[in-house]
């Protein structure tokens, strides 16, 4: 029999029933392929009209690559073995696949088969692996870029253990809340590489060159480990603040040194930062994280442009999942990335992002807006007794004077409500601990916080008649001198979108109405004991160590505060730069020890002879320092460095070595600045300390000991 039509009336019907009822798909073929017989499955999951099958051959229906197996099914088997069972794939009408599993059977000259659809259970399969894969690469990301913050994160408490100093406590303490946000910032970016829960896409104030060094400090630790320095370099044109969406920016960053280090057994990464031209609007800047040392071998695990597919095999020149997370980041902040590898130089991770100029410079940047504590105090956290302790021991830590000074003063609270009632409430409540002053209106609670001393704390009522609480809050908090007072809400609202009204106009806390007494008392006590915590911190990081005055960091500060303040009430600023004659030579004579004394010495010289509260001193350098005069003219900034060029000489510290005098002398440069409507730029504020250092240098050039005024 070698053909259907020689079969009788009985088996063709039986045939007929099976074909009819199956769910395979089912087909016969004779010996050369050729199809006879197909069932309905062929046009319901193909596509196929039986009429267009019949005298097909079998070969063309399938995959290429299946064909060689369906040729050894076609060729006749032995006695021994006339069935044969393999997979293929099956085209459809519209060019897809279905994945099945042949049953071949030889009989009387013709191949019985029957195929079952396993496509459904194929994708599931690869759908399952697909998220094992995912999972491990989760895994690995988790395990190993937590891992790098979590050592920082041990190894500066094992520093805070070992340190001697309030000022070598303060830095560990800053490193271990570097480590610890940048821990929340991977865990941000990796929520936001989740398409089905995006994260918000934040812009504000902030100044650049905080955030990029933020996001490179906790992983030194890491990159010392592996003997790699980090560069960091950004380009002067880059505007010191600018808007855009920080925490994204330095999960972008993060990631990418992440990535560098792993690049590299030793060696060094460069981090470089460029801008496109910043007086637009919105521009770009460009980033670009390069590794040069000696990198792993290409297609090893630690290179970033292998990935690994569910059977383990390698795929080169394709990010991994670290560098497909910082893609989409880039991405949502309208940025490209790109990352290249050459076999000399190491790998190139470059990439773009845009953001605004900030056009409002009297609006307080992102670290002057407190935006690192109010996470905390959404969370509600509050202090624990150990934590009170920790500040107390801290604050114990500081100079004597420094801690006289902290007892006798008494912590002014401000309380603003147009109740007399409720302000007498809590008046009466804190009076026995605080200096209290009340304030019945928004207008006369403005006028108190300017006041010197001013207010520690302010308790503040939601709903007044002239100006709400919002109002009141965020005008204090548009003020330099006064946006660092805490601020806690006393209001009957507390439902979570009055909260979060309140925290984002730059409150810390809210207490309820009617008061918990004790519950007011303790919030107070614990915001209290912060304001003091920073405070500390801050007088740290802006104090120079060795001279006690502030650091050059400080006087940058408030460089940039006076010049918006000279601009807004059109007055002059001046600078003078000072340095110590021939200093070189004096530590050269007497030993550093004696230079160190001598520098602090010339430092309280210097503080004592400023009379005005707004005057600033600072160690710029070595043994130059430099004064901030605001709201004084050339001639008022020459007399003043002319009083302290004789007050150093005065002090009579002996310079043997010194070719001047045998006594320590200083040069002085002086430089005044205006804004005049006429002359925009050639009188910017910018260049102050530029003409103060042509000054100084001029004051060297002439014999020294002396005063030089700039003059255009």
């Amino acid at each position: 029999m070698n053909d259907l039509f020689s079969l009788n009336e009985q088996s063709r019907q039986q045939l007929e029933g099976i074909f009819n009822v199956s769910m395979e798909f089912l087909c016969i073929t004779n010996g050369r392929g050729e199809i006879l017989k197909t069932n309905q499955v062929w046009e319901t999951k193909l596509g196929y009209l039986t009429p267009e099958l019949l005298g097909k051959n079998l070969i063309d229906l399938v995959h290429p690559n299946d064909v060689a197996n369906l040729l050894l099914a076609l060729k006749k088997p032995t006695a021994a073995n006339k069935s044969l069972a393999f997979t293929s794939r099956l085209r459809s009408t519209n060019g897809d696949y279905r994945f099945v599993t042949w049953q071949f059977q030889w009989i009387d000259e013709l191949i019985y088969s029957s195929a079952k659809d396993l496509t459904e259970l194929y994708h599931a399969k690869k759908d399952v692996e697909s998220a094992e894969f995912s999972k491990n690469q989760l895994l690995s990301i988790l395990s190993n870029e937590i891992h790098e913050p979590l050592d920082s994160l041990s190894l500066f408490l094992q520093l805070i253990s070992k340190t001697q100093s309030i000022s070598e406590q303060n830095i560990c303490l800053e490193n271990i809340r570097l480590s610890t946000e940048f821990l929340a910032n991977l865990i941000n970016g990796i929520l936001a590489t989740d398409k089905s829960n995006p994260t918000v896409h934040d812009v504000t104030s902030f100044n650049f060159h905080d955030t990029i060094e933020d996001a490179i400090i906790p992983l030194i630790v890491s990159a010392k480990r592996h003997n790699i320095t980090i560069d960091l370099s950004i380009h002067p044109k880059i505007p010191p603040t600018v808007q855009g969406d920080p925490q994204r920016l330095k999960q972008i960053i993060s990631f990418l040194v992440l990535n560098a280090i792993k690049c590299l057994e030793r060696g060094k990464i460069s981090v470089e930062a460029t801008p496109e031209n910043t007086d637009k609007a919105v521009f770009k800047i460009y980033f670009s994280v390069k590794t040069s040392g000696l990198t792993p071998s290409q297609g090893s695990a630690d290179d970033p442009f292998s990935s690994y597919d569910s059977h383990g095999s390698t795929q080169e020149n394709n990010l991994n999942f670290g560098l497909e997370l910082v893609k989409n980041l880039v991405e949502t902040m309208n940025g490209k990335l790109s990352a290249s590898r050459d076999n000399e130089s190491g790998y190139d991770f470059s990439f773009h992002v845009l953001l605004l100029r900030d056009n409002a410079p009297n609006i307080k940047n992102d670290r002057s807006m407190g935006g690192r504590v109010l996470p905390m105090y959404n969370q509600n956290i509050r202090l624990k007794a150990e934590e009170l302790r920790a500040i107390e021991q801290l604050r114990n830590d500081q100079p004597k004077s420094d801690r006289q000074a902290i007892a006798i003063k008494r912590e002014r609270i401000l309380i603003v409500d147009d109740s007399p009632e409720n302000t007498q409430l809590l008046a009466q409540m804190l009076v026995e601990n605080y200096e209290i002053l009340v304030a019945n209106s928004g207008k006369d609670a403005l006028a108190i916080v300017q006041q010197v001393p001013a207010p520690d704390l302010i308790l503040l009522d939601l709903s007044m008649p002239d100006m709400s609480g919002y109002e009141v809050c965020k005008q204090i908090q548009l003020e330099e001198s006064t946006m660092a007072i805490p601020i806690i809400f006393l209001t009957i609202l507390s439902d979570p979108e009055n909260e979060a009204s309140g925290l984002q106009s730059g409150a810390v806390d809210f207490i309820s109405k009617p008061f918990d007494l004790p519950r007011v008392e303790e919030k107070i006590k614990n915001h209290l004991a912060l304001k003091h915590y920073r405070e500390i911190l801050s007088t740290t990081a802006d104090t120079d160590a060795l001279t006690q005055i502030p650091n050059r960091r400080r006087f940058e500060e408030m460089l940039a505060i006076e010049i918006r303040k000279a601009r807004r009430n059109n007055t002059t600023l001046s600078v003078i730069r000072i340095d110590i004659d021939y200093f070189k030579r004096y530590n050269d004579t007497y030993g550093h020890l004696e230079g160190d004394d001598c520098l602090r010495e010339v430092a309280d010289a210097l503080k004592k002879t400023l009379k005005r509260a707004g005057d600033l001193v600072a160690r710029w350098e070595g043994e130059e320092f430099i004064c901030l005069l605001p709201d004084t003219n050339l001639k008022g900034a020459a007399h003043v460095a002319e009083n302290i060029r004789k007050a150093v000489l005065n002090l009579r510290i002996p310079h043997q070595s010194s070719p001047v005098e045998k006594v320590v002398t200083l040069s002085l440069g002086v430089a005044s600045g205006t804004r005049s409507h006429e002359n925009q730029a050639e009188d910017s504020f910018e260049a102050l300390l530029d003409h103060a250092q042509m000054a100084l240098t001029k004051s060297k050039d002439t014999g020294r000991n002396r005063v030089f005024v700039y003059r255009k």
